[in-house]
């Protein structure tokens, strides 16, 4: 067991608009009395008398970061070291607040002696600093980075490749949904709409009522239109509340519908932040959760690779497979040498310009037309095995290459990498430390077909729903007995540019006809289709699902072996 500390979250770019409406109610108009640097604290202040007495706070240490308005009596430090001025800028007058694009940068106006300066917070976690800039929006000095020549003009970092919260429309959300179409939309909202942490895009889904698997052009409106409420909510800065939200404090100007656990009230939200960065020293003990989990996907490819081995001999060694056809051939070339009880003949290869002589083993117990046909059964055996051996192998070397994929990401991002390819690790964590890591139970039963591709099986009800709308990809194939209650089986593929076999649609319709109320019928038809295709109505019961494009095949049931 290792010992890892709760962090808080950085702020978000929605916060600093409920930051931003805090200071322009609170400071504006005030004058700056003082500045305080505590460079071991990484911890700036400004002490600014308006209304009343406030300190406005940038903090950007590596564990705990954030910007807020609190009372003086509120500043706690753990040093002694002596404060430092910053900047000159006491007696300057706040003139005008804002928040620059829809990004964490806010820009405060000074005034003073009819001349104007500027002061940039870039809040942006413990890479953040203070810049303080001229009228002409030149830099002037730092907080931080001494690396730069006065006199040239302060640029914000370029914006990244999201979407605007701001100007957002349903059809940008869909675009991006197809530029994507295998990420599910909790997390494109975290990584492709600008502002978004994952707490934000789940409560935004909660709020929509969101069902479906993907953004399309029905359900993206109401997504835009919560996107627009939940801005609307951030304006908001008298009352915070703070969440421990999988081991993080986060805060924000509301409660959150998405979460159960009742949080802690505070008198705003800038004070919910404050407290959020000084639950830096509460601990928990735990597992190595990342080496867990990399281990794991570690095993995982070892044991597919050696199962490349091992296919690639059985290969090698079925390949011998035409020798049957060619022993068929000559027996029946000199079917009448052949008596019962011979325990083989010497024949002449005919089929071979030297003509020479060929021992083949016959079995004594059987005539000889029952000889002949044995080596014509042993040939289409081998041709058959030989196929399925191919594409057992091919899939294997799929599954690595993607497995490979899913650990280079676990290794530079692994909390989005974590979240991204939850239901794969899930499938591959050992069952003492899967417990420790998801907390629940798999809604499924998993399965290989005769080619090694697996399929997942949903037990009942809402595990049926789980497996379905949980663990299967947009891409994979969703399989159903048509019109009969029964389980929902998803065929899994190593990559989303997989073509499924005749074969294998056929035996994963086999067994999801068999965990069907119709498995003992000769003959029951299954539906299938793209996940992407199946929608849960609002408010339908357990396991209900709506389908679109599929297609059927009749099959035998047949229980996975």
């Amino acid at each position: 067991m290792s010992k890892t500390p709760y962090i808080a979250r950085m702020q978000t770019s929605f916060h600093i608009i409920s930051l931003i409406a805090e200071l322009k109610n609170e400071i504006q108009g005030g004058k700056i009395v003082a500045t305080e640097f505590y460079k071991k604290e990484r911890t700036a202040y400004l002490i600014i008398k308006g209304k009343k007495r406030l300190a406005l706070g940038f903090l950007y240490h590596p564990t705990k970061s954030g910007v807020f308005l609190i009372p003086p009596s509120k500043i706690e430090l753990t040093t002694r070291e002596k404060p430092w001025p910053i900047f000159g800028l006491e007696g300057e007058v706040i003139s005008d607040i804002k928040q620059l694009g829809f990004d964490r940068f806010i820009e405060i106006t000074f005034e003073k002696n009819k001349k104007k300066s500027y002061l940039i917070i870039e809040a942006i976690g413990p890479n953040g600093n203070l810049w303080h800039l001229d009228a002409a929006y030149s830099r002037k000095a730092t907080l931080r980075k001494k690396d730069f020549k006065t006199g040239d003009r302060y640029e914000t970092p370029p914006a990244q490749d999201r979407l605007d919260p701001l100007t957002i429309t349903a059809e940008q959300l869909v675009a991006r949904q197809k530029e994507k179409e295998d990420l599910a939309p909790v997390y494109l909202l975290e990584r492709y709409v600008s502002g978004f942490n994952l707490t934000l895009a789940k409560e935004v889904l909660h709020r929509a009522g969101f069902a479906d698997d993907s953004f399309d052009d029905e359900n993206a409106p109401t997504i835009v239109k919560t996107i627009s409420e939940l801005l609307q909510l951030f304006k908001r800065f008298d009352v915070g509340y703070l969440y421990q939200v999988k081991g993080v404090f986060e805060a924000y100007p509301f409660k959150l519908a998405s979460v159960d656990k009742q949080p802690e009230k505070f008198k705003s939200l800038s004070l919910a932040v404050k407290e959020m960065t000084e639950r830096k020293s509460e601990k928990i003990e735990t597992f190595d959760e990342e080496k867990v989990i990399r281990d794991a996907v570690k095993k995982a490819i070892k044991k597919l690779e050696k199962r490349k081995v091992n296919i690639e001999s059985d290969i090698s060694q079925a390949e011998d497979y035409e020798i049957y056809k060619l022993y068929g051939d000559l027996l029946q070339i000199n079917f009448s040498k052949i008596k019962k009880g011979m325990t083989s003949i010497k024949v002449e290869n005919s089929f071979v310009d030297s003509l020479d002589e060929i021992e083949i083993s016959l079995n004594d117990s059987i005539t000889p037309h029952e000889n002949v046909e044995q080596y014509f059964k042993k040939h289409r055996k081998g041709r058959e095995g030989l196929e399925l051996l191919k594409r057992r192998l091919a899939i294997t070397k799929d599954e690595i290459k993607s497995l490979e994929e899913i650990a280079g990401e676990l290794a530079t991002h692994f909390q989005n990498a974590k979240e991204k390819f939850s239901s794969e690790i899930k499938a591959i964590l050992p069952k003492e430390q899967s417990k420790s890591i998801q907390a629940e139970r798999l809604p499924y039963r998993e399965y290989q077909l005769s080619t090694g591709l697996t399929i997942f099986i949903g037990r009942d009800g809402a595990d049926n729903d789980r497996t379905t709308f949980d663990f299967a990809k947009p891409y994979e194939l969703w399989f159903h007995a048509q019109q009969c209650p029964g389980s929902h089986v998803v065929m899994k593929f190593p990559n989303k540019n997989f073509e499924p076999s005749k074969q294998e649609i056929a035996e994963t319709a086999a067994v999801a006809a068999f965990h069907s109320k119709a498995r003992n019928d000769t003959m029951v038809p299954v539906i299938y289709t793209e996940r992407k295709y199946v929608r849960k109505p609002r408010k339908a019961k357990a396991g209900l699902v709506t389908v679109e494009r599929e297609k059927s095949v009749m099959v035998e049931p047949k229980e996975p072996k």
